[in-house]
């Protein structure tokens, strides 16, 4: 690139974005926007915010606009992937989409189980949620657990998976 071109620039606060950070971006679009199924996004309203299925408000989350989800972008990919691996530890997806020669993709895992018939908009924001929260304990940094540890000992309690991530969602 020739150095008299501006380089594009991350804005600080969009930068290091983890899948839970993502995960909680997108269950808040879909909680103050709507939820649909069967599609991204309800195409049949005229604004730049429309309602969205999984898939569209976490690339609501990710690119800020009413888009296709774009394979090959690490912040979609880990999400997704995150997101499908809870659902099939939580019991949400059926193994043989999970496991064998013709399992379904992270994408269709996270959209077959946004269309379920069953699922209210209460059901999808607890399990964005919860999958946030389990990729915040799961991915913790021994720093952040060890001062977690080090409070739990000041105020003479004992640490918990639930204490950590209500102490890390504080700070």
């Amino acid at each position: 690139m020739n150095p008299t071109q501006k380089q594009p620039t991350t804005p600080a606060a969009l930068a290091d974005l983890t899948p839970a950070d993502i995960l909680r971006c997108a269950a808040r679009y879909l909680e103050i926007r709507g939820w649909i199924q069967g599609s991204y996004y309800d195409w049949t309203t005229e604004t730049a915010f429309p309602p969205a299925c999984v898939t569209g408000a976490i690339g609501m989350a990710v690119y800020g606009d009413r888009m296709a989800v774009l394979l090959g972008n690490a912040e979609c990919d880990s999400t997704f992937r995150h997101l499908a691996d809870y659902l099939w530890r939580d019991g949400r997806t059926p193994e043989h989409n999970y496991y064998g020669a013709l399992c379904s993709s992270d994408r269709e895992i996270v959209a077959d189980f946004n269309d379920h018939a069953g699922h209210t908009l209460a059901d999808i924001l607890d399990i964005l949620r919860d999958a946030a929260a389990d990729y915040d304990w799961t991915h913790a940094a021994e720093d952040d657990l060890e001062t977690y540890a080090d409070a739990c000992v000041w105020a003479e309690k004992n640490p918990t998976r639930a204490g950590f991530l209500a102490w890390r969602a504080a700070r």
